[in-house]
């Protein structure tokens, strides 16, 4: 697979599409002056318009494609753009839009989407339907054999509602042995019609893959929103880069959630957030610092940089706005030298299993990520670095993690149970909460915790209420807590302790209800103890398993108790004694570490090097309800950072201006004064 992907940092990219009735189409177009005008908003690599949204193409070679009537008489965007692009040492990045065309809806009614009632869906085209072989594929086939794209983005190709057009309907009969399409998750086979279509979606993109790679072997190829959090799914051979238009209420926490998750992946990723106020075609534009914050979550684990806006029908984009765009492209090119070959370092895991979109209590297309944003949120304001990862790299990498959070994983194979054990017994921190691990092979209710020789603590059932209150008993919990118990709106475990060294650090207090059992109000206040812990902590081996009663996770994302984070902070402290790294700050940053080897680094003359990535997700924000849009930063001073090294660094300076800050060592850790942090600032030791 091409290498060139890898350290393309600075891309830009442009929504054409265009109905059928778009007049004055192009009427702006000038490929030289368009591509001069990327060059010189820093871009390396810019999307061309293979398929619209609305089914057209706006190039000349092939028979497959349908032109949009209104392109200009002789007119080739795609091949100008191409030969623009490559004249200037720049790559050009083919879209192509799978799941919506106008005149593929006109020409061929039996391949449209139809929903659970057997309603078509508009110009929605079904990729289960004869498309793909008859149509799809061919015409991906004229696009790379006749054009020099140098890769392929696809929009869409995942799974995401019922569809019951004819194709589907007789495919999944054939597959289930005559069993008709699910409505809805009341069906009893939902799901196997869930399993089959998920399934069903992997098998396109392989086509297209396929289809690519059997001529152009080396082409990255990426599916926007495949792969993500939402679709834990194994990345296959194959796919070149991992692409998502993140959603816009919150860029940066979005840029910042998916990294976490994508930089264990080991395959080059782009997290495209938008320059628009709103959406995809408001036509308005942030500020560039704006961005600069969005791109910094992302770069700072490793992440490509891609920035996303809508053209007019004329072919055309304000020039202020490619200026926002470019001033941020040149805020990633300044740090270009502490991105390129860096890879990330182990320290804390999340496991976010691909079983969980089988496992969970909703089955749908879609995990509900509340639990797994709000572990992101509350590790990542506490200062503590971590990834993400599913289950195969967590068995693949487990010796290098000093702490896994298993947060309500319902369903645990029986290899990851034993891995975990010998883990912690080596020396590993475990943390686990709720109902993790209490899902047979059959993702069916076993009544038990598959780790219950490792907690140390019995599965008892379920508390019957919405919340509960957790009540800490032990004082090492307590620093930046409240000395009361905390209202926790999740589900709650009765967790029975078995082994004699379970050590209780709270207690799990029922809720008060009044004589008619309801609550007292939308809540209701602290009731008696439950008799059962709400967390416990064992030793075992030279390691600490860790439970805890309620989603905790789940909790702090819907209500903001931020009780629980510190909580979980102090609990990550209490075993974790000695961490890579540690932060002091008036305010939270963002903590990543990357490490950058001779053999990987840009300059030849660059030695191994420990980074510390600080970003600042501070600043102003709106309070009524619209998007995030940053216009002044808040800047951080006066940040301690602590590093655990096996010796003294040659050097400490502070990316991306290189300047040297006031350092010292001493027992094995470097300890380096940060003036100020305003928006990103890296930490390298040498």
């Amino acid at each position: 697979m091409s290498t060139w992907y890898n350290t393309s940092f600075r891309k830009l990219f442009f929504d054409f599409h265009s109905p059928g009735t778009t007049e004055g189409l192009a009427a702006a177009f000038d490929a030289e002056r368009w591509i001069a005008r990327m060059q010189a908003a820093n871009a390396t690599a810019v999307s061309v318009f293979t398929k619209c949204g609305y089914g057209y193409s706006f190039y000349q070679k092939g028979h497959i494609r349908y032109k949009h009537p209104h392109l200009p008489e002789g007119m080739d965007m795609l091949g100008e753009q191409i030969e623009a692009l490559h004249k200037r040492g720049m790559r050009a990045i083919g879209y192509y839009h799978t799941f919506a065309s106008e005149p593929i809806a006109a020409a061929h009614p039996d391949w449209i989407e139809c929903d659970a009632e057997g309603k078509p869906r508009g110009i929605n085209i079904c990729m289960l339907s004869p498309l793909l072989s008859d149509w799809m594929l061919p015409h991906i086939e004229e696009i790379v054999t006749l054009y020099d794209v140098d890769a392929m983005f696809f929009d869409g190709t995942y799974a995401h509602s019922v569809c019951t057009c004819p194709a589907c309907q007789a495919r999944f009969a054939q597959a289930s042995g005559g069993l008709a399409i699910s409505k809805d998750k009341t069906d009893p086979n939902w799901g196997r019609y869930l399993a089959w279509k998920i399934e069903a979606l992997k098998e396109v993109r392989q086509a297209v893959c396929d289809v690519i790679h059997k001529h152009r072997p080396d082409m990255p190829v990426s599916f926007n929103y495949a792969y993500t959090p939402r679709m834990p799914e194994v990345v296959p051979p194959g796919i070149g880069s991992l692409m998502a238009d993140i959603f816009p209420e919150d860029q940066v926490f979005n840029g910042s959630y998916f990294s976490a998750y994508w930089a264990t992946q080991g395959v080059p990723f782009d997290i495209m957030n938008s320059a628009f106020l709103q959406w995809w075609g408001d036509w308005g534009c942030k500020p560039a610092i704006a961005m600069q914050q969005e791109v910094a979550t992302a770069i700072a684990h490793g992440g490509l940089t891609w920035i996303g806006y809508q053209m007019t029908q004329a072919y055309d984009v304000p020039q202020a706005a490619i200026d926002e765009m470019g001033k941020t492209l040149a805020f990633v090119k300044e740090r270009e030298p502490a991105l390129a070959g860096a890879t990330p370092v182990p320290h804390v895991a999340v496991l976010h299993s691909t079983s969980s979109q089988y496992a969970a209590d909703e089955q749908g297309f879609w995990l509900d990520e509340k639990t797994l944003r709000g572990a992101h949120r509350l590790l990542t304001e506490s200062m503590i670095p971590y990834h993400i990862a599913h289950e195969q790299h967590v068995l693949e990498h487990l010796p290098e993690y000093r702490a896994v959070i298993v947060p309500d994983q319902k369903y645990l194979s029986a290899q990851m149970v034993d891995a975990l054990t010998a883990w912690v017994k080596a020396g590993g921190v475990l943390i686990a909460t709720a109902r993790t691990g209490t899902l047979d092979d059959q993702l069916q209710p076993s009544g038990k915790f598959a780790l219950e020789n490792l907690l140390g603590v019995r599965y008892e059932g379920c508390y019957d209420q919405t919340h509960a209150y957790i009540e800490i008993t032990d004082p090492h919990l307590k620093p930046g807590t409240l000395d009361m118990p905390h209202l926790v709106e999740a589900p709650f475990v009765f967790a029975a302790p078995v082994a004699d060294d379970v050590r209780t650090l709270a207690k799990l207090r029922r809720i008060y209800l009044r004589s008619d059992g309801k609550l007292l109000l939308r809540w209701s206040p602290v009731g008696e103890d439950s008799g059962y812990p709400a967390i416990t902590l064992r030793r075992v081996g030279k390691g600490w398993a860790v439970y805890i009663a309620g989603e905790v996770f789940h909790a702090y994302q819907v209500k903001n108790q931020w009780n629980l984070k510190h909580i979980v902070a102090n609990l990550l402290r209490l075993t974790i004694p000695d961490p890579l790294v540690s932060v002091d700050a008036p305010a939270w940053l963002e903590v990543v570490l990357m490490r950058q080897t001779a053999d990987r680094a840009p300059h030849a003359s660059q030695r191994d090097r420990l980074l510390v990535h600080l970003v600042n997700q501070h600043g102003d924000r709106a309070v009524d309800g619209n998007n995030y849009c940053l216009e002044q930063i808040v800047p951080v001073r006066d940040v301690v950072v602590r590093v655990r090294t096996p010796g003294r660094p040659n050097g400490v300076t502070l990316e991306p201006d290189g300047a040297v800050p006031q350092w010292s060592y001493a027992n094995g850790v470097v300890t380096v004064q940060v003036p100020e942090v305003a928006i990103h600032r890296i930490v390298a030791l040498d």
